[in-house]
């Protein structure tokens, strides 16, 4: 009696962990990779997520090829920030609202406005001002929960069967989310005070994570070369020692950092806030923190 109570038991965990793996799972893209990396990551590698701009190319200036627009037609979600990143999904989407999520629009996610790293808007509305806004909530540990909850209960809607097994992945994530916060908090605190200028103000959520100290930027919008002024006044912080390190991106042209370097002696970090080379797996969102905090160690350390 017992050996058959043993076979059933052994039976029915074999029925259960096979009907997760026996589901068709969705189809989810997001507009950039760093998000893509957020499915995978938070679904342990179960669906694998998909993304339209290569992480070499920026997203303020994309246009949307043909192969493009199957890819949205065809998906079950679209995972996006804001028309204030991604100006060419805005039209797109509209036509279908039901399968899209645009995290900026997020009624609890915490924002920071360009030009105001200690702003955080918790409980004012947002809506309507998204272009002062910085969208890049990514590399936010308080945003990047809001934005897994919000994930997690889209996909618990496509597929109800398995929201269990959603819930336990996003505690997982989370859980691995404040322990990872806790690692990178010890290792950044020794260059909290140390000064930096960035290529454009896109790590206002990463920066307040860790209590980091920008001195400031080239500029805002990437699509706009720094002014004169701009350049004269961080040449002059630069001559003056306020600090050894500017940080340029990959996605953009920087001989003018180059030149700057050169002529006081800087040294050029570079942030690479799309994970050009991070690899899309279960660990690749992690990866992609962990790097941009290496990042700032080597350079300000």
């Amino acid at each position: 009696m017992n050996f058959r109570l043993a076979m059933l038991a052994a039976l029915s965990f074999l029925i259960s962990s096979h009907s997760v793996a026996d589901q068709q799972e969705p189809k989810v893209i997001s507009s950039i990779k760093p998000l893509a990396l957020l499915v995978t990551s938070l679904t342990q590698g179960e669906i694998k997520g998909e993304y339209l701009i290569d992480p070499s190319l920026s997203p303020h200036d994309y246009a949307l090829r043909p192969s493009d627009v199957r890819a949205l037609r065809q998906s079950d979600l679209v995972i996006w920030v804001s028309d204030s990143l991604e100006p060419f999904l805005e039209a797109p989407l509209t036509q279908n609202k039901s399968n899209n999520l645009p995290l900026l629009s997020l009624p609890n996610m915490p924002v920071i406005e360009h030009g105001h790293d200690d702003h955080e808007s918790e409980n004012d509305s947002h809506e309507g001002h998204s272009h002062d806004i910085d969208p890049h909530i990514w590399l936010g540990y308080n945003q990047i929960q809001i934005a897994a909850l919000a994930i997690t209960e889209e996909l618990i809607r496509l597929q109800p069967e398995l929201e269990s097994h959603r819930r336990e992945q996003l505690l997982t994530f989370l859980t691995r989310l404040e322990q990872q916060h806790k690692e990178l908090s010890d290792q950044l605190a020794p260059i909290q005070n140390v000064g930096f200028f960035v290529f454009h103000d896109g790590y206002s959520y990463f920066e307040q994570s860790f209590g980091l100290k920008r001195l400031g930027e080239f500029t805002i919008n990437p699509q706009q070369q720094a002014g004169a002024k701009t350049i004269q006044s961080i040449r002059q912080s630069l001559a003056n020692g306020e600090t050894d390190c500017i940080f340029a991106e990959p996605q953009f042209e920087g001989a003018m950092l180059q030149r700057l370097a050169q002529d006081t002696q800087v040294t050029i970090g570079i942030l690479d806030p799309l994970g050009i080379d991070t690899i899309n797996n279960a660990d690749g969102y992690f990866m992609l923190i962990d790097e941009m905090a290496k990042s700032f160690t080597s350079c300000l350390k």
